[in-house]
């Protein structure tokens, strides 16, 4: 874990310096900052000029959705697209690439930005109150319980949330990496390892989840409760510095922020609309299996930067660090977060 998760932080650098050489001589967009820049600890500009551009690095429509349904994408006054991206590590090169400025992503990924000096800080935090990340069996693993993951084949994807997940269900039940198999796969190949019982458990995202259950019903595989606290239910927005140093970037991505608050309070209380639209319509998922899913996300809260969220934060660091990962360097939570966007929720003005 400790040397797949340094080369992947060193391969993060690496694209960084190469995008930074790319865009000396190629603008990557039209052209919308003032002379200089924004500094880092300068007020966030609230007007969003004409002809401003944002890349939001997506994962299966998801965000691109919610804020059509919403009302939100209509409300933008930037040309705000979207790119689909599978995990937390593809999103954040895309973004330290400058192929995207901002996205969505789980816990773990802002702790990888940060180890890898990437500049790509969050400006954005939701907690759900479900079980969105839980970890499946392949059929005839024999894991009934927590304890039963001792010695068994756990597919790893690492610098995700769902990593973590892992890990503090090992805690949980007195095991930790060393004493299970890790398998390193992409996010994409978890179901498949399942299937082809190349790993015997793994963490799957929603709807992976339920399509694998439906498709392997009656073999026995299964899912395994989490232990209380092992997924947080936290996922952030984060933006690139260099798109954060340009002022009508930064008011765009302000104006963003505030209105993913928003749309996330609009699902909250529109989870038909979402499992008809988005879950059946886009995911093309059942609509049995669209309500099960719809019921394990639960509802989200805007939690704000507070040191209740840093304290959470820095145990998921903490965690990793004691398997193997992020070494060599002693990684604070609260750094990785951009304070300028500390006071903004979804009563927060933001669009002209």
């Amino acid at each position: 874990m400790r040397n797949s998760l340094t080369r992947l932080a060193r391969g993060i650098v690496a694209a960084g310096l190469v995008a930074g050489l790319a865009s000396a001589c190629q603008s990557s967009g039209p052209s919308t900052s003032g002379a200089g820049g924004l500094s880092a600890d300068a007020p966030i500009p609230v007007a969003v000029p004409k002809g401003t551009s944002l890349v939001v690095a997506d994962d299966a429509n998801r965000l691109k959705t919610l804020f059509a349904l919403s009302g939100e994408q209509d409300r933008l006054s930037a040309d705000v697209s979207y790119a689909n991206f599978s995990s937390g590590p593809l999103r954040l090169e895309a973004i330290r690439s400058g192929n995207a400025q901002l996205g969505r992503v789980g816990d773990v990924p802002p702790i990888l930005a940060q180890y890898s000096d990437a500049g790509v800080p969050i400006v954005g935090a939701v907690k759900y109150d479900g079980n969105g990340l839980v970890l499946a069996t392949s059929p005839g693993s024999g894991i009934a319980s927590l304890k039963d993951l001792a010695g068994k084949k756990i597919a790893i994807n690492e610098g995700t949330a769902q990593q973590a997940v892992v890990l503090r269900n090992l805690k949980s039940a007195g095991l930790s990496i060393k004493d299970v198999q890790p398998v390193n796969l992409g996010l994409a190949e978890f179901a498949d390892g399942l299937r082809a019982n190349q790993v015997n458990a793994a963490v799957l995202k929603q709807p992976d989840r339920v399509r694998y259950l439906a498709s392997t019903k009656g073999e026995g595989s299964t899912e395994i409760p989490n232990a209380p606290g092992a997924y947080p239910g936290l996922y952030y927005v984060y933006a690139s510095q260099e798109a954060l140093s340009d002022p009508a970037r930064a008011a765009a991505i302000r104006e963003f922020v505030i209105a993913w608050y928003r749309a996330e309070q609009w699902l909250n209380d529109n989870k038909q609309t979402w499992i008809d639209e988005y879950l059946i319509k886009d995911q093309k998922v059942s609509p049995e299996d669209a309500r099960s899913i719809a019921e394990a996300d639960g509802r989200s809260s805007v939690p704000g930067f507070t040191d209740e969220l840093f304290d959470t934060q820095q145990e998921t660091i903490d965690l990793l660090q004691q398997a193997g990962a992020f070494p060599g360097k002693e990684l604070h939570a609260k750094d990785e977060f951009d304070s300028r966007f500390a006071d903004l929720n979804a009563n927060t003005a933001g669009n002209q």
